[in-house]
């Protein structure tokens, strides 16, 4: 084991936002060179944490250390300055710029010191970007625009751009989202060889398995406290797995049951192909066929078809080619409204602003699509009593845990934001329930909460067409995987019986993962 000297300190690190105690006394110690992974429920406090170690906040009580030396941040250039930064989810690119001009945006080397007459050193700037990238082992084509790269290529410049800026601790939250297979192999090995060369990584995961597989260490946040520290070696996933949930940990493995029976043919889609809007993926005579109590996943690296395939579904997106038949029925003409009558529901993967409306309350939330309908509303008003105990009703079904119906959906956690968007969009019986990246940003509980929704809608005789980065989950949940790269259909699996490796292959090698 390396040596232990402290990159990085909290020292009984209180942080409050209002009754709310983020962070409640932490203590945690991150060693040089290592792989510190922190892991716990959404609303743990890794975030908050996270936050008072770049200087965005700051303790209301306790010290934080950098290098032994006690440092009192209050802007996150300050905590640059020492060493520490932080690869967010949301990559921090402007879309529209090369790579190289992402990479010193903000730094630039200059030919001349002239204020705004000031001219960059395009050539020193190439340069520095080659050096670093050959020394962590990686390829980059700086040219390239941000906008046309790979996410997992994005990944790397990211991690890049803080080597610049001189950082020797690097934050990643949950790097791997939207990683295949092998592009988490990639950043495993870049990560193991920036901890031997002294780097410190702290690894924010819900990701057990991939916790265990590159972390050196292992910290577990539960209600603002640190729960459980160790190093791996000494540790279980199964033991990581309980101080995140504790009583409340519940197996996921067999989740699709044996007396589930597969039906008849509910949607079919034939030769569809639809053309590119705003550089998005083409898709190119993609058909499937999708039975009642079916779950059938789409796999695929992220942006080569998935979301396009769904919009289609729903009537997002409009078909150039093929045909899409709801019962019998064909739909592809029709918009999303006469779809959702004839019956077809969609979870989006972006809650926030497509399924729904954080600033409106639970209420206007969990009723939304159903406005017009008797008993609710009469034509011209809106029964308010019968609104209010339909929503109740709603909430109940799937035990989603609110205070009061008057408040914002923002106040709700993650996976309860979630499972109001599945309450809702199963309201109405829908025959086709269309599922996208259903358990993003939400902790072990609740993920196990929807995994059973999504089941139990399926033994009830429903359909869902589900797409996931999470390729453990499409195993776990899906009959059957079909396999999308390029916006075409390159490969069918067997769902709990397949081999992950041989669907990341599918995913890359054939022409959807390349930089």
């Amino acid at each position: 084991m390396k040596k232990k000297t402290e990159a990085l300190q909290a020292t009984n690190v209180h942080k409050s936002y209002g009754l709310v105690k983020a962070n409640d006394g932490i203590d945690l110690q991150i060693f040089s060179g290592t792989i510190h992974a922190l892991v716990g429920e959404n609303g743990a406090g890794k975030s908050t944490l996270m936050r008072i170690f770049q200087g965005i906040e700051k303790p209301d009580l306790g010290e934080v250390f950098v290098d032994n030396e006690a440092v009192n941040f209050t802007n996150p250039k300050q905590a640059l300055k020492m060493g520490i930064g932080m690869v967010h989810q949301e990559f921090m690119m402007a879309p529209d710029l090369s790579l190289l001009e992402n990479l010193i945006l903000g730094e630039e080397p200059l030919q001349n010191n002239l204020g705004v007459f000031s001219r960059i050193n395009w050539t020193q700037a190439r340069a520095e970007g080659d050096e670093l990238a050959k020394n962590i082992g990686v390829s980059i084509d700086w040219e390239r625009k941000a906008n046309s790269t790979p996410v997992h290529i994005l990944q790397f410049v990211e991690i890049i751009r803080l080597l610049r800026r001189g950082c020797r601790i690097i934050i990643l939250d949950e790097p791997t989202a939207v990683l295949a297979p092998p592009q988490v192999e990639e950043l495993f090995n870049l990560l193991r060889k920036l901890s031997k060369s002294g780097t410190t990584i702290i690894f924010i995961s819900h990701k057990i398995n991939e916790v265990v597989a590159v972390a050196d260490y292992v910290s577990v946040m539960r209600r603002g406290k640190i729960s459980f520290s160790n190093t791996i070696d000494n540790t279980s996933i199964s033991e990581i797995a309980f101080h995140i949930v504790g009583d409340n940990e519940k197996k996921t493995n067999n989740l699709k049951g044996c007396d589930r029976n597969i039906g008849d043919i509910l949607l079919e889609i034939n030769d569809l192909s639809s053309n590119t809007i705003n550089k998005s993926q083409e898709l190119s005579a993609i058909s499937l066929q999708l039975h009642s109590g079916q779950i059938l996943g789409v796999a695929g690296v992220s942006g080569n078809g998935q979301i396009e395939l769904l919009e289609c579904v729903i009537g997002l997106r409009g078909a150039s080619a093929g045909s899409i038949n709801l019962k019998d029925q064909n739909i592809t003409q029709l918009g999303v409204f006469d779809r959702r009558r004839l019956g077809i529901s969609y979870v989006s993967s972006d809650r926030a602003n497509e399924g729904l409306s954080l600033s409106s309350s639970i209420e206007d939330n969990i009723i939304a699509g159903s406005h017009r309908d008797s008993p609710i509303s009469n034509g011209h008003t809106l029964n308010k009593r019968i609104m209010r105990a339909t929503a109740v009703e709603r909430l109940d079904r799937l035990s989603v845990k609110y205070g009061n119906l008057n408040e914002t959906a923002s106040s709700l956690s993650g996976g309860n934001q979630q499972k109001l968007v599945f309450a809702r969009e199963i309201s109405n019986d829908p025959s086709v329930l269309v599922v996208s990246q259903p358990t993003r940003g939400v902790d072990l509980n609740g993920i196990k909460a929807i995994h059973d929704i999504i089941i139990d809608f399926a033994s009830n005789g429903g359909a869902v067409l589900i797409t996931s980065e999470e390729l453990e989950e499409l195993q776990k949940l899906s009959d059957e995987i079909i396999v999308i790269s390029n916006g075409k259909l390159v490969g069918r699996v067997d769902g709990q019986n397949s081999d992950i490796k041989e669907i990341g292959r599918m995913m890359v090698v054939q022409g959807g993962g390349n930089a």
